[in-house]
């Protein structure tokens, strides 16, 4: 699953995937706005064929936030 979302994440948003780490911070460390945060969960949705609520979107603070939720509810 981590692959498979830091693929995502730099496809989403053209950054290189050495550069992305479980540890980032959407918003400090990969300076993710709202609009790409929309953006990259649209493509988690398409990639794992299920619908992520906005109450959890939320939840996401770093990149292992994501993995670990995925890997929960996928």
């Amino acid at each position: 699953m981590k692959d498979k979302v830091v693929s995502i994440i730099a496809e989403t948003t053209g950054m290189a995937k050495e550069d992305i780490k479980e540890s980032s911070n959407l918003l400090t460390d990969l300076e993710l706005e709202s609009l790409d945060i929309v953006t990259l969960v649209a493509e988690l949705e398409k990639a794992v064929g299920k619908e992520i609520p906005d109450k959890d979107i939320k939840e996401f603070q770093t990149v292992q936030d994501i993995i670990d939720y995925l890997e929960k509810n996928a």
